[in-house]
């Protein structure tokens, strides 16, 4: 973002700035997400966390939390505080929840990730056995923060219903992100050795 394009958004009143959110404006997605709240997110995060995380790809969730179902969430905003107050809120009760979840589909993985390793190991003839551990640094080493989430729902059972919902994306479209990070798994695990 250049200096005058984030002069021109610092001028803006929080009602042009959800104006400009809501008609899926790149610069103000960018100015919002990445620079005005970047400060509050890392401390909520560090926070939330206390512990190495990808601060973006957290950010990047949250922003795909508040811009699902036409920017639903942000709609609900009505101007009472600031957007900032408000953004803050919203970011810390996401963020525990998704620290929840996330040690909750970890928990939840034991029992069926047996079952289910073999079915991805058939599918792409990648490995005939593999470590827990390593199929979790392996899952956590995929790029796309929708895709891990995709892949790590199915490992635990979760019916694709639920991981759309959840991910707030059609049914299709959690078994191509589903796709895509098996194939990506399968790229990280080729130098594995047998």
């Amino acid at each position: 973002m250049t200096r005058k394009q984030w002069h021109k958004m610092e001028c803006l009143s929080d009602r042009q700035l959800v104006s400009l959110l809501l008609a899926n404006d790149e610069e103000a997605v960018e100015y919002v997400f990445f620079h005005r709240c970047n400060g509050m997110f890392s401390h909520v995060i560090s926070d939330v966390f206390r512990s190495q995380v990808k601060k973006e790809e957290l950010i990047t969730d949250f922003y795909l939390f508040l811009s699902a179902d036409e920017w639903r969430r942000l709609r609900q905003f009505e101007f009472r505080s600031e957007l900032n107050t408000w953004m803050t809120i919203v970011a810390i009760r996401f963020f525990r929840q998704k620290k929840a979840d996330m040690q909750t589909t970890l928990s939840d993985l034991e029992p069926p990730l047996i079952q289910n390793v073999g079915q991805i190991a058939d599918d792409f003839d990648i490995f005939d056995e593999i470590s827990r551990v390593e199929l979790y640094e392996a899952i956590d080493g995929l790029p796309k923060p929708r895709e891990r989430f995709a892949l790590l729902g199915v490992l635990a059972g979760k019916k694709t219903e639920t991981i759309a919902e959840e991910l707030g994306v059609t049914v299709t479209a959690v078994y191509n992100l589903t796709k895509k990070a098996k194939m990506a798994l399968k790229e990280r695990m080729k130098g594995r050795t047998k």
